[in-house]
Order: structure tokens, then sequence, then C-alpha cells
């Protein structure tokens, strides 16, 4: 009798073991809303979550390098767009020195239009962002132009952003690529003093002359801004997809990692009322002695 009272004694406290732990990680998940907290909870679940959490950081880190690619290629845009508009009052400034009827003092004035013009450009080819030359390349610095032709005082390095694994993208534009000569013989500045010289000097033929190769610059311009408008399409593209992707990945981890609240507060009731039953049992078999059957 002994025997037997102290072996169902020690199942009924195993038991009750088995039950304590059982209502304290039902606690853990109802204050938590977790239900995976450590690897022994779902061993199986170990892998599909560590790969979830690693592609989470990555879309993470790759998020913030497209959201900064983003703000580089929506300035640059900007400000190439100011210079479209710019490279187009240019054009309309030589077609209408181009009028046969203007006297060499309405020349002069468009000439001093021109001027003025090649200053806003320059402005443009030296504009800073955040205390940084967008046309300088590496040497960000450094002051790119002062408007003598020919004169370039950045680098012609490309600086590139990394979206994705192994995708990189280009996020800025080199003075010379913008302003260099596009196959006219001279650069931007040449052709802008050229224009210029001769509005003053009332040679509407010679400004006239220029045409061709205004429209080539305007071309270069407009060319450059579109190169770099794919690019920005392209970054906005990779950011919904990783953006899916993360969320793809969130809803694995809630799928091995969150409790169902309701569930989790039901069963916790559940384990309370059997725990509170088990406990009352194990007491009364400990209380048991020879006493009671005399």
């Amino acid at each position: 009798m002994r025997a037997t009272l102290t072996t169902s004694y020690r199942a009924m406290v195993a038991n009750l073991t088995r039950q304590n732990t059982r209502l304290e990680d039902l606690r853990n998940q109802a204050a938590t809303g977790k239900k995976m907290v450590k690897p022994s909870d779902n061993p199986a679940g170990i892998r599909p979550v560590l790969n979830a959490r690693s592609l989470i950081r990555n879309s993470d880190r790759f998020l913030l390098t497209m959201g900064k690619a983003g703000d580089r290629l929506n300035t640059l845009d900007n400000q190439m767009d100011r210079l479209s508009n710019l490279m187009a009052t240019f054009k309309e400034t030589v077609v209408a020195a181009g009028n046969g009827s203007l006297n060499q003092q309405d020349l002069a004035v468009y000439g001093k239009q021109v001027g003025l013009l090649k200053e806003e450009i320059l402005a443009v080819a030296n504009v800073k962002v955040d205390g940084k030359y967008i046309f300088s390349g590496y040497a960000e610095d450094t002051k790119p132009f002062d408007g003598t032709p020919g004169s370039y005082f950045g680098d012609n390095n490309v600086s590139e952003f990394e979206i994705a694994p192994g995708e990189m993208i280009k996020v800025n534009l080199t003075g010379p690529e913008v302003f260099d000569d596009p196959g006219s013989g001279k650069d931007l500045w040449q052709l802008l003093d050229d224009v210029e010289a001769a509005l003053l000097a009332g040679n509407a033929g010679a400004a006239s002359a220029e045409m061709a190769n205004v429209d080539l610059a305007a071309e270069q311009v407009r060319s450059t801004r579109s190169e770099m408008g794919n690019i920005a399409a392209r970054v906005e593209a990779s950011m919904l997809t990783m953006e899916d992707t993360r969320i793809d990945m969130k809803e694995i981890l809630s799928r091995y990692e969150d409790a169902d609240l309701i569930q989790t507060i039901t069963d916790l009731t559940l384990q309370e009322t059997g725990f509170k039953g088990a406990l009352e049992v194990t007491t009364r078999i400990s209380e048991l002695s020879i006493l009671n059957y005399l």
C-alpha cells in the first residue's frame, strides 16, 4: 500500500509540475503576445524565423539606401529641370535675336540677357545640397565651375548605391556629363560666351549660326536628365518590391511567433482550472496515512 501511494504521489507531483510549466508558458504568451520566445518553444520553426528575420534586416538596410538614393535623385532632377528651363530660354533668345528687324541696341539687350542666363546656369552647375556640390563627382567639397570655357575642377567619379544584393545604381551626374562639349566643338560656357559676344557686337547672323550647337547642348541636358529619371523610376519600383518582401517576411514571423490572444486566454483559463484541480488532488493524497484506515 505504501509503495502504491508513493508511486501515485510522485506521478501526481510530476503531472503538477508539467501543468505548472504549461501554465507559466500560457501566462507569458498572454503577457507578451508571443508564442515563440525561445528555440525550444518550436524547434521546427527556428529556420524559417531566422531566415525571415535576416531578410527583414536586409530589407530595412536596402530600403534606407533606396530612400537616400531617391532623395539624391529627386534633388538632381529638380536642378536638371531648372537647367532645362534655362536652356529653353537660351534657345528662345537666340531665335528672337535672329529677327532681321532688330537694330544693334536691341541685339545688345539680348546679349545682356544671355549674360544673365550664363550666371543662372553657372549657379545651377555650382549648386550645393547639404554643403556638397552635386556636379563635382567625388570631389564634393570642390566648386566644379567658374564659367571659364574648358574648365572643370571636380572629378569624373560616379557615385553608386547598392539597392539590392549586387544591384548598383548611379545617383549622380558629373559636370562634364551635363555641361561639356556635346559634339559641337565647344562646351556650354564657350557657347554662351560666343552667342553673348555676337549679340553685344550686333552680329545677329553669328548668333543664329550657333543654333545647331544650342540644340545639341539642350539635348545633352535632356538626355542626361532622362537617364537619371529612368534610374529614379527603377528605385521606386525596387522600393515597392522590397516593401512587399518585408511584409511577406513579417507575416511569416507572425505565423510562427505571434500568439492568438483569444485562444491563448481560453487555454490559460482552462489550464488554471486544471492546475487547481490537480493541486487539490495532490494535496489530499499527500495527507493520507495509516490513521485514515484505523
